[in-house]
């Protein structure tokens, strides 16, 4: 017989860690700019929201309170730190001069002053690195010299557009986009531990040492409580300000369904008037690895009939709000439903709404592509491989749009109906080209005339209003002669309803552990969306999806203990993935959501409870490592205390100190 031995050790992972595949990215090691980031307070951090609000690494937005200083100002695209005049600046890695000024007077503020410019290789990458605002004539280097990590290459000051000596600094990886972002939110500096004095940001670990300490909106008591933390909890501060500021994950996305996989009444459920279980039921699926992943259990559904219009049937879900912030909830229904405008009224934090939505089923109806019988779009998305060959040839023009642009070939027709003003997206993929080739024409009625958008691969409009539309997949050539087989993704809006599918019914806001509840109301109910068809309202599940509300909470420093890992060495993970492909995002709505699992995995497929989630730019104390997976401490709105995220999503520092859980066999 043979037993697993759970081993936890110390190992020395710098050396590997990054460098394989699935494992926590180590920083780039850029050092700071000047001698120590403790030496001198940042005064404006970088603006990650450059549209009309700001936001900053920090975890602050525009609007919150008590936020101290040092935050990012609108549109600002680097990091000011407030140097004294004339202090010694070095260069943040081995790399080459590109370009620089140093001829403007120290009292000028006319346009952008004396910069440098350092162009590096670090990492595998290639990067730039940006000093403004320096001193006439410090420049040490010379355009194409190179220069070593550490050395002396100018003096700070306040020329150009400047209000007082400081030096901005710009970091930008020129392997990726290219553009300016922020080094600490990425985790492109070396440095992972730094404080400055009380009201500015800073990097620092903290431990809890009180049970359930409450975490704030702001740095006291008389600001709402956004969630707890438990004793021995240890977190990543992002700023001091009397209190602490504290990056916390987010509570998972939660299913509330009608029934229990036993058959009986989920918990939290109620209903009043005449409803009977349906065996169908919803068969909508979160993608594997989703941050907002749920599963649905329950055995069937719930349903009530009605005749021509709706009753006093109602149903309601009820449910416990984790923690403080904003929600988004979404609905489904299975195939059979067949409602038009059933009332979904949601409680919240700011009272009660109603909002009305179609139950629309899928009734099969299929369709055969001519313009006698359309593919029917029943599903979204819909994806269907197809193919001109053989369709009917009708239409060889188009216009408004595609006017002057001939399609002699065959053509394929599909009809849809909107319910609400909604996003469209069609995307066409077939092989051949150009000698087979097939076009996207989005039609207001049946009508080659009545032509409102065109395009060759991928057709977009933002926001379509309520109605029947059709599609023309329509070929070039004579004949079948530029006819070929396709697939069509058609996809709408997360709010347009269709069955099988999570509908959303709008963002909502709660208290730390505040009551929701979801009710359907059937007397609404204005008639069916297919007449042949019986009438039914579904009452089958919803979901609550936590979004972006704070990305850091305040916590009050009388139960709060810095823990300095130079002398207890702790490791730090930060969320590196967002959703450009250099994961270099300068804008924060470019975050990722990254699920935290109750559980590692022993490979990327983690397939244990998703009991959090975390955003680009968040840190974290890491506890322990297991093969590609990293634990963390978590926050009372999560579904445990401690959680596990996998390495492709983060850059880590210390690694040579995390525990590491190996598994060894031995024979018994």
């Amino acid at each position: 017989m043979k037993k697993i031995l759970i081993i936890v050790v110390l190992i020395n992972l710098a050396a590997i860690a990054g460098a394989i595949a699935g494992q926590a990215s180590e920083p780039p090691a850029f050092r700071c700019p000047f001698d120590s980031f403790e030496s001198y307070p940042i005064t404006s951090a970088f603006d990650l929201d450059p549209g009309a609000s700001q936001a900053d690494w920090t975890g602050w937005s525009s609007g919150d309170p008590t936020s101290g200083f040092g935050h990012a100002y609108n549109g600002h695209t680097g990091t000011d730190w407030g140097l004294p005049t004339g202090t010694n600046l070095v260069s943040v890695a081995k790399g080459t001069v590109t370009a620089l000024r140093e001829g403007v007077p120290n009292d000028d503020h006319s346009d952008t002053g004396n910069y440098l410019i350092l162009s590096h290789t670090v990492s595998g990458k290639n990067w730039q690195s940006k000093y403004w605002h320096l001193s006439q004539n410090s420049v040490i280097p010379t355009v194409g010299a190179i220069v070593t990590k550490g050395q002396s290459i100018a003096q700070s000051d306040n020329t150009g557009n400047s209000t007082g000596p400081h030096l901005h600094f710009a970091l930008s990886c020129t392997s990726a986009s290219g553009n300016d972002s922020c080094p600490i939110y990425h985790g492109w500096f070396e440095e992972h531990e730094w404080y400055y004095g009380n009201t500015r940001p800073c990097l620092i670990y903290l431990k809890s040492n009180t049970d359930s300490l409450n975490c704030r909106r702001g740095n006291s008591t008389s600001y709402d409580i956004v969630t707890q933390v438990a004793e021995g909890a240890m977190f990543v501060c992002s700023q001091h300000n009397n209190w602490y500021r504290i990056f916390a994950p987010m509570p998972p996305a939660r299913a509330y369904e009608s029934r229990q996989n036993s058959g009986l009444p989920a918990a939290g459920y109620t209903e009043s008037g005449t409803w009977a279980n349906g065996a169908d039921k919803s068969s909508v699926a979160d993608a594997a690895g989703d941050a907002n992943y749920v599963a649905l259990a329950g055995a069937g559904s719930r349903y009530s009939t009605f005749a021509a219009t709706g009753d006093s049937d109602s149903a309601t879900f009820t449910w416990t709000a984790p923690q403080r912030g904003n929600y988004s909830i979404y609905a489904t229904w299975p195939s059979n439903a067949n409602a038009k405008n059933v009332t979904y009224r949601v409680t919240d934090l700011n009272g009660s709404q109603d909002i009305k939505i179609t139950q629309k089923g899928n009734y099969g109806q299929g369709g055969t592509g001519t313009h006698a019988n359309p593919y029917i779009i029943e599903t979204n998305p819909y994806v269907a491989n197809h193919t001109t060959v053989g369709g009917d040839d009708i239409w060889n023009s188009y216009s408004p749009e595609g006017a002057g642009l001939p399609e002699n070939g065959p053509e394929r027709i599909y009809k849809f109906t909107i319910e609400t003003a909604t996003s469209l997206n069609v995307e066409v993929a077939h092989t051949g080209y150009p000698t087979k080739d097939v076009d996207i024409h989005l039609l207001y009625s049946l009508s080659n005339t009545d032509c409102q958008a065109r395009s060759d691969w991928e057709l977009s409009v933002s926001s379509l209003p309520p109605g029947t539309y059709y599609i023309a997949i329509d070929s070039y050539g004579t004949d079948n002669s530029g006819a070929t087989d396709y697939t069509i993704t058609v996809t709408f809006g997360e709010s347009e309803p269709f069955a099988n599918k999570w509908v959303k019914i709008g963002d909502f806001t709660y208290a730390n552990g505040g009551t929701g509840t979801v009710q359907i109301l059937e007397s609404s109910v204005d008639g069916k969306v297919n007449s042949s068809l019986e009438g039914r309202v579904y009452a089958d599940a919803i979901k609550v999806v936590p979004t972006i509300t704070y990305r850091s909470v305040w916590a009050s420093d009388a139960y709060l203990t810095r823990v300095n890992s130079s002398t207890t060495p702790l490791a730090c993970v930060g969320i590196l993935a967002d959703q450009t492909p250099g994961n270099d995002s300068s804008d924060i709505n470019q975050y990722k959501e990254v699920p935290i699992y109750a559980d590692k995995a022993a490979g990327a497929a983690n397939t244990s409870a998703i009991v959090g989630k975390a955003v680009t730019g968040q840190r974290f104390v890491c506890s322990q490592k297991s093969g590609d997976w990293y634990k963390i401490y978590l926050t009372a709105g999560c579904g445990a205390p401690e959680g596990w995220i996998y390495g492709d999503n983060l850059f880590i520092y210390n690694s040579a100190v995390v525990p590491v859980e190996l598994s060894v066999f031995s024979a018994d």
